[in-house]
């Protein structure tokens, strides 16, 4: 019977350690990454507009492919002009087709070759009778089929400057990209590492203040008719009121952190942890530091530089405008009516020029005006990319330093307040003493919360400068 209550007691602890562990998700930041690479609807619309531009890019490209064209059209008119080129079109235009008025009033038709008057009707004077079929044919149905090919020779280089555009558009959309992607990938690394950060220093800071309770509960502090001890008693209840702020500020910032995560996945489980990992480690796995000596830009200020290169081939376009088109075209045309079909053809070059479109005055000054400015944002950026990036290597090796320090110091600090304690507990020290020993150490939980959100901030930038990217970046 014993044995058996045994193993229902062992079999109860491990089902609860069990549900415990299945109760929290720890997730890799390798899993949350793959979630906003593939939902996060920013990179999917920048994708969209790289396809775009892209297709845009072939279209372009595609310029000197001859135009070939086909017309169909079928009609009916008692227009003068289109009967009468219709039914040449059909190739059976009669005389009769040229019958006007004007052929009732021929002398012919009333003088005979002797210039004596006819004394009966003949063959000369039934134009008498003439129909005006020319001035006034009636309405007749027509049809006509046109196949047609025309092939660019001089485009005055504006084809071609639209080309030139879109790679240099497309290069720069890419560029965008990715830019977008490592912003996206450092930010969910910042916020994934956040949550870490908040948990565990809100976990010290409830040591901290369980600490100090049962100091207070094991010893009477709070009489006023001990003024040392009712000093220390006033400075440790200070400390737990800060200390309590401190920890709504943790519980804070790690709620904000998993809901900004939650954004950008879409679908974080509602009992997400993250996998505890060491600031460093991490910073060093997810968040590489670029080469000092070869960085110094992101994507984003190249993006910027093939701005202006697409600006300048815009002014090459405008320019076009005012330059002349060549082309050789070659027409075959069928046309069908009710006397017959026939078949007919055309073909040459053409020349083509604006001499003046009112749109077009004051094109090419806009678009020098817009190359300036790309240019100016293009230098701009890179020059504050620079000076960012010079900034925050600066301020890593720094941060660095400090934190290293304080996890020095915090690890002498324990040891610090275990003795105090027990000095305290042998009436070595008093109370102030003790309170300022546990106050050193809120000070240095504060100062190493401080310092690592800096740390990992200034890691999450420099990484954009990274040209080779975390191994789980793409």
């Amino acid at each position: 019977m014993k044995s058996v209550s045994l193993l229902s007691i062992l079999f109860s602890v491990l089902s609860f350690l069990s549900s415990e562990i299945v109760s929290e998700t720890r997730i890799d930041f390798s899993e949350i990454w793959m979630k906003v690479r593939l939902r996060s609807a920013g990179l999917r619309a920048k994708a969209a507009e790289v396809k775009s531009v892209e297709i845009g890019k072939e279209r372009a490209g595609k310029h000197w492919l001859p135009k070939i064209y086909a017309d169909v059209r079928s009609y009916r008119t008692d227009d003068p002009a289109l009967n009468f080129t219709g039914k040449l079109g059909q190739r059976s235009a009669t005389t009769s087709d040229f019958s006007t008025e004007s052929l009732r009033y021929q002398p012919s038709n009333f003088l005979g070759p002797d210039n004596r008057p006819y004394t009966e009707p003949n063959a000369n004077n039934a134009e008498l009778f003439a129909k005006d079929t020319l001035n006034h044919p009636g309405g007749h149905t027509y049809s006509r089929g046109t196949l047609g090919i025309e092939l660019p020779l001089f485009e005055g280089g504006g084809k071609i400057a639209a080309h030139s555009l879109l790679e240099n558009r497309l290069s720069a959309v890419k560029s965008e990209e990715q830019y977008l992607i490592h912003l996206e990938y450092s930010n969910a690394a910042a916020a994934y590492q956040t949550v870490s950060l908040a948990e565990e220093n809100l976990s010290r800071t409830e040591t901290l203040l369980r600490e100090i309770k049962n100091f207070l509960s094991n010893y009477r502090l709070g009489n006023r008719s001990n003024p040392v001890g009712f000093s220390g008693f006033l400075s440790l209840k200070t400390l737990q009121n800060i200390l309590e702020i401190s920890k709504k500020e943790h519980e804070t910032l790690r709620s904000t952190s998993e809901e900004r995560l939650r954004f950008m996945t879409d679908d974080l489980p509602e009992d997400f942890k993250p996998r505890r990992t060491p600031l460093l480690r991490f910073a060093d796995e997810f968040l590489p530091l670029p080469d000092p000596h070869n960085a110094g830009k992101t994507d984003l200020s190249e993006a910027y530089r093939l701005r202006s290169e697409e600006a300048k081939e815009a002014v090459k376009a405008e320019r076009s405008k005012f330059l002349p088109k060549i082309a050789a075209f070659a027409e075959s045309y069928t046309y069908d009516g009710s006397r017959d079909r026939a078949n007919a053809y055309n073909a040459g070059l053409y020349l083509r020029m604006n001499l003046l479109d009112p749109s077009d005055l004051g094109a090419m000054d806009q678009a020098k005006a817009d190359l300036d400015v790309a240019r100016k944002k293009a230098e701009e950026t890179k020059l504050r990319e620079e000076s960012s990036f010079r900034i925050l290597i600066l301020k890593e090796r720094n941060t660095l330093e400090n934190l290293n320090s304080i996890y020095d110091s915090m690890r002498i600090q324990e040891e610090q307040l275990r003795i105090s304690a027990k000095l305290f507990r042998e009436g070595t020290i008093s109370a102030p003493q003790m309170a300022e020993s546990f106050s050193k150490s809120a000070e240095l939980l504060r100062m190493k919360s401080d310092a690592e959100s800096e740390y990992l901030k200034t890691r999450a930038e420099l990484s954009l400068y990274s040209k080779r990217g975390a191994r789980h970046e793409n």
